[in-house]
């Protein structure tokens, strides 16, 4: 039976609302058997325990359960919307032959994936979409409708020009409405300067963050032999030379720029996580829905 969470699997549904579909369905099927257990209830009514919460509020139904302790939550502590930020780069668009998806695909799956499970839980959602300037903006909402909407919008988007995160959260922050969960879906193929003016400013509304850096994996693993023509995806311009020659390069400055990406969102007390586009697609999945359940009781 195919494993609906490969990226090779699940590239072959063309529709996103089906994919989106597909995706939730899998993940909530599995739960009961996997190491996802119980997140649905817990996304929806639980958080995780963390020293400093009121014992009276523990859950010990769950503790018998899952030998972990959750405190239980009410409706007004659930209400958190999420607001997705999917870079639309052009750098975003590029997919080599070892991956099923180009790094836009798949940020693009994750977004409406969980913008549908958003819709199930009736809770209320935003898409900015940005290169170096917002090229869309939808705010929270919570209705079929939206979705909808955003799964259109999602799928007629094209190549834009360069990454600008932090100009972007600029932009949107002083338009978006109830303090949430700002998940940055990108490739961070920009400086740290803006970023950290952008984060600045989220953690400052209040808004928690969990930045996915998308990969294609010959970028993170360099596997190129022989004479090769290297393109810049962002107007760099083009190399030829011998990647042996530029490999230990290469991977030094990737990991510097990606150290100082992770200072930033360290910084602000923000999660900075590597996704790969060959990667599967449940994990990914449960680390939003788990960062839903974290630092709730932030100032």
């Amino acid at each position: 039976m195919p494993d609906i969470f490969d990226p090779h699997v699940i590239s072959r549904v063309k529709n996103l609302e089906l994919r989106s579909f597909r995706l939730v369905q899998s993940l909530m099927a599995g739960m009961h058997k996997s190491r996802l257990r119980g997140i649905s209830t817990e996304f929806a009514q639980h958080r995780a325990y963390v020293v400093g919460d009121d014992t009276r509020f523990l859950d010990w139904k769950a503790y018998a359960k899952t030998d972990r302790f959750f405190v239980k939550q009410f409706e007004a502590e659930t209400n958190m919307p999420v607001f997705f930020f999917l870079d639309t780069s052009a750098s975003m668009f590029f997919k080599s032959d070892e991956a099923a998806m180009s790094k836009y695909e798949y940020g693009a799956t994750i977004a409406a994936t969980m913008a549908y499970l958003l819709t199930q839980q009736k809770d209320n959602f935003g898409l900015t979409l940005f290169d170096e300037k917002v090229r869309s903006f939808l705010n929270a909402k919570g209705s079929g409708a939206h979705f909808r909407n955003i799964v259109d919008i999602l799928g007629k988007t094209a190549a834009g020009g360069k990454t600008d995160i932090g100009r972007a959260m600029l932009a949107v922050a002083p338009q978006m409405k109830n303090k949430g969960i700002v998940v940055v879906i990108s490739d961070f193929a920009d400086e740290s300067e803006l970023l950290t003016k952008g984060l600045g400013q989220m953690s400052y509304l209040g808004y928690d963050a969990l930045m996915f850096h998308i990969e294609d994996p010959v970028e993170r693993d360099f596997p190129f032999t022989g004479q090769t023509i290297f393109r810049g995806l962002e107007g760099e311009g083009r190399l030829l030379c011998d990647p042996e020659d530029l490999r230990h390069a290469y991977l030094n400055e990737r990991e510097r720029h990606l150290a100082s990406i992770r200072q930033v969102c360290t910084r602000f007390r923000y999660e900075f996580d590597d996704i790969s586009t060959d990667g599967r697609l449940d994990a990914v999945l449960a680390g939003i829905m788990s960062m839903r359940l974290a630092r709730r009781r932030r100032s």
